[in-house]
């Protein structure tokens, strides 16, 4: 699973600006402006579950299955696809826009960064620690994906997807540009 900083794609631009509208926020054609992406890797889905788990058992849920709907870390991606933009709103609990019949998860930079700081306070894991290999990953995205690279403890994924989503959303932020977790 990765992070693509700064690009969507015509079809979902123009998904996420109806489902914006749906739920009454502004649209602003900001984020819709073409620039250059980055990626950032989160692993895989195995180990953004084993973050988001994590997560849920800090709130007393068994897992994230039994968190979602739940949970007041509404932001994080629970889905299989989500989308935050540099945009303050609070959505809907269910995902308000689809692809190919599939929800999509349509968030906030702003309250995913938020929700990342309560998590890292009620967190021992140190979260906002930069893992192994990870500044590797960001200094060269595709010699990182060609490296083989794995991380084989659950506290380095844990802190590694804390950061990724971190870096990710501020990211975000700075260039006024989408967030896509794919």
């Amino acid at each position: 699973m990765d992070l693509e900083i700064g690009r969507l794609d015509q079809e979902l631009e123009d998904s996420v600006a109806a489902g914006l509208e749906r739920i009454g926020v502004p649209a602003s054609a900001d984020w819709r402006r073409p620039v250059h992406s980055t990626t950032i890797s989160l692993l895989n889905l195995a180990s953004v579950c084993l973050f988001t788990d994590y997560v849920a058992r800090l709130e007393g849920f068994a897992n994230s299955a039994a968190a979602l709907g739940h949970t007041r870390f509404q932001h994080l991606p629970l889905w299989q696809m989500s989308i935050w933009l540099p945009v303050l709103f609070q959505p809907p609990r269910e995902p308000t826009i689809s692809t190919e019949g599939w929800p999509v998860f349509l968030g906030s930079c702003q309250c995913l960064l938020a929700e990342l700081a309560e998590i890292q306070q009620l967190s021992e894991m140190e979260l906002g620690a930069t893992p192994d290999g990870y500044e590797a990953m960001r200094a060269d995205y595709i010699a990182f994906v060609r490296s083989g690279f794995a991380l084989r403890d659950d506290r380095s994924i844990i802190q590694w997807i804390w950061r990724g989503l971190h870096d990710g959303a501020e990211l975000a932020i700075r260039d006024s540009v989408p967030l896509l977790g794919m």
